[in-house]
């Protein structure tokens, strides 16, 4: 049995497996045939609290027993292999906003992003794999008009805002950075596409050259703004998100390379790949 990169988040994470949208799990999928066996455990609606709730459904056992329950169906079947890589991409239904039933205040967001990592880490824990990869991946970066278009369309209040979003964003960079692990900051990337810049201001990022690269290969296909303030409605929000919240063809092809660069740059030594 091949190695595997498990995929653990919300709704992006489980539209990631849709090709109409170029899914960057599917791309991951692609990428990685005949090296991992990629695992799509996306769950729409889903915050961190409901994250802990169910991880014992999506990290195998540490013990080698095998798990029973109802929702067991979309677990490791039958099998007490730990995953070779885990993506922990959490944070856009925490940031949504009060007194919306998917807020997580953000005190509490930062320590169930510890207990997720100590899931794995802690060797008192029913999941202990200490030989799992972590990778963080921040939320992604809200479009406020497409958001408040959704919103008034539908006839509620916009839930989401952008600059809520970034502090949450910042509390994964934060963790990552406590506990020695790679983070994906797809907020940033997005942010300074639309700003019309190809640098990346936190110096936490690291994505410079990746977001450079990814805007040289697809300008011309997708009509991708490199320079200038946008003319658009949505701000150039819409070049990445559906909604202004899930991840469009070129939001999901943003995260995949930026994902694979990460993991090529953090465990090239050890042959990850």
């Amino acid at each position: 049995m091949y190695d595997t990169l498990l995929a653990f988040g919300d709704s992006i994470t489980q539209f990631g497996s849709n090709p109409n949208i170029s899914g960057f799990v599917l791309h991951l999928s692609g990428y990685y045939s005949r090296r991992m066996d990629v695992l799509n455990r996306g769950f729409s609606g889903y915050n961190t609290r409901d994250a802990l709730r169910v991880a014992s459904h999506v990290f195998p056992r540490s013990t080698g027993m095998s798990q029973k329950g109802p929702e067991r169906s979309f677990a490791f079947p039958e099998t007490p292999k730990a995953p070779h890589l885990c993506l922990l991409f959490f944070g856009a239904n925490d940031a949504r906003l009060a007194p919306y039933a998917q807020h997580v205040p953000l005190d509490e967001f930062y320590e169930n992003l510890h207990k997720l990592v100590m899931l794995l880490r802690d060797p008192n824990s029913d999941y202990y794999s200490p030989d799992t990869r972590i990778m963080f991946i921040t939320p992604p970066a809200i479009g406020d008009r497409m958001v408040e278009d959704v919103a008034r369309r539908n006839g509620y209040e916009p839930d989401r805002k952008n600059a809520v979003t970034k502090l949450y964003a910042d509390a994964v960079k934060k963790v990552a950075k406590e506990h020695d692990l790679p983070v994906v900051d797809i907020w940033t990337a997005i942010e300074d596409l639309v700003r019309g810049s190809t640098s990346v201001d936190s110096p936490d990022c690291k994505t410079e050259n990746n977001v450079a690269g990814f805007v040289e290969s697809n300008t011309a296909e997708h009509d991708v703004p490199t320079e200038g303030a946008s003319t658009s409605p949505f701000e150039g929000y819409e070049k990445y998100l559906l909604d202004g919240l899930h991840l469009n063809h070129s939001g999901n092809e943003l995260l995949f390379r930026l994902i694979v660069s990460e993991i090529e740059k953090t465990w090239s030594s050890e042959n990850t790949a």
